[in-house]
């Protein structure tokens, strides 16, 4: 359990009893007859009396619930008070992870005071033992588990929490064993890693193949083959790797449904380190690679179609995510981000016109240039706004500077990658005999 759970966890079980004993006493309340403001006064006096008994009572129960553990009693008080499920669990829960936070404390490595305190301490998992990693999961999940006996399964979210998109494929009966499966070899996994301590070796990255085939042979036990088939579409490591590019890209099902074949073929024919980045590999191989990356670039080029394809590649590129954020950080209209970015087409189409026409001098198109650049500069305030203009052309926009300089820009087949290149030298004229 995080610290951070845990400290709140003593604030949450210490305010029960207050939080639930109105409750409780408010139910039983009743208002008695009256016939006279004399008899009205002692009926409220007497009701003023029981309430105040009633209430008591329920905060010595709820306190009696929690010096015994009872966390079983704690939970009927709390369900009987009428107070809401979720609240219940919380309050429950916390009580329950209690029972294990000093086990789980007394694992956590002590603070050294001798270690310089310039230097960075905040590595306590990673000074564990693997033994001690092992116990304090071991807490984690018979907490878990004693919260689930007491408690039931939480239908909210069924233990899934942000997965329950990815999982709905599942039926509900198999999620459960699906998860256990998933965090076993998470746990086998993160062995592997925290044993590498840095320094990763060729046969670090073979356990963790060899783990990742026996969790496939192990759901394949549980799913059925379309169930597999589904469940490598939404978290395989191709699909951890596409997660993020597909949301800048706001990729349909569909997009992400081809991209996903195509990367998927691909990454099978890659070696990786244990970290699931490419292995240094010889020339011979980087240029195989590559070869193979452009062969990947065609095919998804052929299945978005051009134009999709060219808004994919701009949106995997720093310049567009920035002009993205600061879209949505102004409210400005959704398409300044695709507008500001397209500047550069025009800047290279531009630019390149001024460097062939040869009625201008080498110093008239540096000049020329550097108007180019002005003009785009004041494009880019008149849609972002000056503060964040500024922020966006420091930090993205470099090749501008470039084009100001006297340079040409020039774009990549895809448009998404920028080279700047100086003017032409200009012809030597031919001396006079």
């Amino acid at each position: 359990m995080k610290p951070l759970t845990l400290l709140l966890a003593a604030s949450l079980i210490a305010n029960a009893a207050f939080v639930a004993a109105p409750l409780l006493s408010r139910r039983t309340e009743t208002s008695p007859p009256t016939s006279s403001a004399s008899s009205t006064r002692a009926g409220n006096a007497a009701s003023k009396t029981n309430a105040s008994q009633q209430r008591g009572a329920a905060t010595t129960d709820v306190l009696e619930a929690l010096r015994t553990d009872n966390v079983e009693a704690l939970r009927d008080f709390l369900r009987e008070a009428g107070m809401p499920d979720d609240t219940v669990r919380a309050v429950v829960t916390s009580a329950i992870w209690k029972r294990y936070s000093e086990r789980m404390r007394a694992l956590q490595p002590k603070a050294d005071a001798t270690k310089p305190w310039w230097k960075d301490n905040n590595d306590w998992y990673g000074n564990m033992t693997r033994e001690q990693r092992t116990q304090l999961r071991t807490l984690q999940r018979e907490g878990a588990e004693e919260a689930e006996r007491v408690l039931g399964p939480d239908k909210a979210n069924a233990g899934w929490g942000w997965q329950d998109t990815r999982f709905n494929f599942i039926a509900e009966e198999k999620r459960k064993d699906v998860q256990e499966v998933e965090q076993d070899y998470q746990d086998l996994i993160q062995e592997v890693q925290m044993d590498m301590n840095g320094f990763t070796l060729p046969s670090d990255a073979e356990k963790i193949r060899f783990l990742q085939e026996e969790k496939m042979r192990d759901l394949a036990a549980v799913l059925t083959p379309q169930e597999l088939a589904d469940y490598d579409l939404r978290m395989s490591k191709t699909a951890q790797q596409l997660r993020w590019k597909m949301t800048r890209f706001d990729a349909s099902e569909e997009e992400y449904r081809k991209i996903f074949e195509i990367q998927k073929a691909f990454d099978a024919t890659q070696q990786t380190d244990a970290w699931g980045n490419p292995i240094n590999q010889s020339p011979d191989g980087w240029k195989k690679r590559q070869e193979s990356e452009k062969l990947v670039a065609e095919q998804m080029k052929a299945a978005l179609g051009a134009e999709r394809y060219a808004d994919y590649k701009r949106s995997q590129t720093h310049e567009y995510q920035q002009l993205q954020a600061a879209t949505k950080r102004l409210s400005l209209p959704p398409e300044t981000a695709s507008q500001v970015y397209d500047l550069r087409n025009g800047v290279s189409v531009e630019s390149q016109s001024i460097a062939a026409n040869t009625n201008l001098g080498t110093e008239q198109k540096k000049q020329a240039l550097a108007a180019l650049a002005k003009k785009t500069r004041e494009q880019v305030q008149t849609s972002l706004g000056a503060e964040a203009a500024e922020v966006y052309l420091r930090n993205s926009m470099h090749w501008l500077n470039g084009v100001e300089q006297g340079n040409v820009l020039t774009l990549s087949e895809d448009g998404s990658q920028t080279n700047t290149r100086p003017l032409p030298a200009e012809p030597k004229k031919p001396v006079a005999k």
